[in-house]
């Protein structure tokens, strides 16, 4: 069933050309409406365009519309009763009509009816020879046009079929693809491998949820920066921009389980390895590289665990192994004793030696390689860096803040360690320290060649009973608890632990009131010493909060 705005689309337009045609006729030739026949299919016209605008055509069936260009082509018929006039060129409108939307049987009986309107009113003038000629001449245009008109509207409706075909297909394999996709995606943010595909512009295209929780990215935010910091190694150094892992990624660099320290958002080291994978793509497009982030934390922390096990337990069984070839080589040494005991004796003695080598050997496998105290750090870049890290809070505060002394001042350590150390006495100077007192931080090198670093401040001050327990763990002065504030009482102990494996030495003197001193003494030179690293849940608890 043809839709009603199609109908009136069609008869409209006729109507228009007929009405233009009439206007015309009454400007140039208004004689020709002296002929009957002529209004006749004049007004025939406008009859059946008002039916048409009036008939409710959706209630009717298909085939009702086909009455439209049949009577148009009547009207024209009547039209042709016009001397002088050629008004049967109007018989292309039905006959396009009908080739557009029907059969060509009903194109042919529409042509049909017009030769024979054409015979019935047509004007004839001349002999009737001519009359069968202008006859056959409309109908040989007229079904020239019909039938390609038809020819067209077929291929049209053939290639609008195959196109919506081809458009269903491809909805369909776009559905398809898109499933497969939200699958691949579920599978791979279920994976505990962190993800990224990077570009070589540097923008993130794709990470899954486990890169996202690695690094503290948000779920939308692939271009905003990680809070997390990438390391050359526990509590080394960080690695400057263009040495991250997604900016080597990005310039196409290859990596092979490469390690990398991440210090994440919750204050936590992780030991990750790095693999980078170039993905296949068109050969105009830009590079991508997948980026593969595993988190060996765990396992370097089982690993580590073990080892502390096997030392203990090593350890605990070379003591009674020892006592017992000791007491077997004193039985050894009697002269009383038979033959048969003295060879059952020498057999103890041997696998108890055999049993002490093993615990031995599993001792030393055991033991971690300690860090020794080899990388030159300069305090004083130490302390500048930590004095810009809590200048904006001391002067918030009214504080005023000075550094003095030598302007540089090498030892041998850990830089990431003495760090904490100077942060963590800072820190309490700033919390300690009423508005508008005075820090300060001299460096220099003492009488006996050690280098000193003393921070002073006009805080509060500690009493002299409190102040044998500040190393103490979880201590807390009465001034700290009553003015609420905040610490854990854990920063102190952990400072010293650092400055003792530095071979330095920590010394505090403090009045209630008047302020406090610290003086920090290292060696300038190593001499053999090693780095006792302490448990690093206490370096965590540092980064964590604030120490008091």
């Amino acid at each position: 069933m043809f839709r009603t705005p199609s109908i009136w689309r069609w008869q409209l337009i006729f109507t228009g050309g007929i009405v233009a045609v009439a206007v015309m006729i009454a400007a140039f030739s208004p004689s020709t409406f002296a002929t009957p026949l002529v209004v006749v299919g004049f007004g025939l016209v406008v009859i059946v365009t008002l039916a048409t605008i009036v008939i409710p055509w959706d209630r009717l069936p298909a085939s009702a519309s086909i009455a439209l260009p049949m009577l148009d082509a009547l009207a024209i018929g009547f039209t042709s009763a016009a001397p002088d006039i050629r008004l049967g060129f109007l018989w292309v409108f039905p006959v396009t009509w009908l080739a557009t939307y029907f059969t060509m049987a009903w194109v042919f009986t529409g042509i049909g009816l017009i030769s024979v309107s054409l015979i019935v009113f047509g004007n004839h003038p001349g002999d009737p020879a001519h009359m069968m000629l202008r006859v056959l001449v409309v109908v040989i245009t007229l079904g020239f046009l019909g039938t390609t008109v038809r020819i067209g509207m077929q291929r049209s409706r053939a290639a609008r079929r195959l196109l919506e075909r081809q458009s269903e297909q491809v909805n369909r394999a776009a559905t398809r693809a898109e499933t497969h996709q939200q699958r691949v995606v579920q599978i791979i943010d279920v994976l505990a491998t962190a993800l990224v595909a990077i570009g070589d512009d540097g923008v993130i295209q794709r990470m899954n949820d486990a890169y996202r929780t690695l690094y503290g990215r948000d779920r939308f935010g692939a271009n905003l920066p990680s809070p997390a910091v990438e390391y050359d190694d526990r509590r080394g150094e960080p690695l400057p921009p263009d040495q991250t892992v997604l900016a080597r990624a990005a310039r196409g660099e290859t990596m092979q389980g490469e390690r990398v320290w991440l210090y994440d958002t919750t204050g936590r080291w992780r030991a990750l390895h790095v693999s980078t994978q170039p993905l296949a793509g068109p050969s105009d497009a830009r590079r991508t590289t997948l980026v593969i982030i595993d988190d060996v934390t765990d396992a370097l922390e089982a690993a580590e665990e073990r080892r502390t096990v096997s030392a203990i337990v090593s350890h605990e069984l070379r003591n009674p192994l020892t006592a017992i070839i000791g007491h077997v080589d004193l039985m050894l040494d009697r002269d009383d004793l038979p033959a048969e005991v003295v060879g059952q004796l020498a057999v103890v003695a041997n696998a108890g030696e055999r049993m002490l080598r093993l615990v031995s050997t599993a001792l030393d496998e055991s033991r971690p390689a300690p860090a020794a105290l080899s990388e030159p750090v300069d305090l004083r870049q130490l302390v500048d860096a930590s004095v810009a890290s809590f200048l904006p809070i001391a002067t918030s505060r009214g504080h005023e803040v000075e550094v003095s002394g030598a302007d540089t001042l090498l030892i041998y350590g850990d830089a990431f360690r003495l760090r904490q150390v100077i942060d963590n006495l800072l820190s309490n100077a700033v919390k300690y320290t009423p508005a508008g007192g005075d820090i300060g931080v001299n460096l220099d090198v003492g009488p006996d060649g050690r280098a000193e670093v003393t921070i002073t401040d006009t805080g509060l001050g500690i009493a002299p009973d409190e102040l044998e327990h500040l190393f103490d763990p979880y201590f807390r002065t009465d001034e700290a608890r009553q003015g609420d504030i905040p610490g854990t009482g854990l920063g102190m102990g952990i400072a010293r632990d650092i400055v003792t494996s530095h071979g330095g030495t920590i010394d505090i003197i403090s009045e209630p009131g008047v302020g406090t001193s610290i003086t920090l003494r290292f060696p300038r030179r190593p001499e053999g010493q090693i780095i006792d690293r302490p448990e690093p849940l206490k370096v965590e608890r540092l980064h964590e909060k604030e120490p008091a």
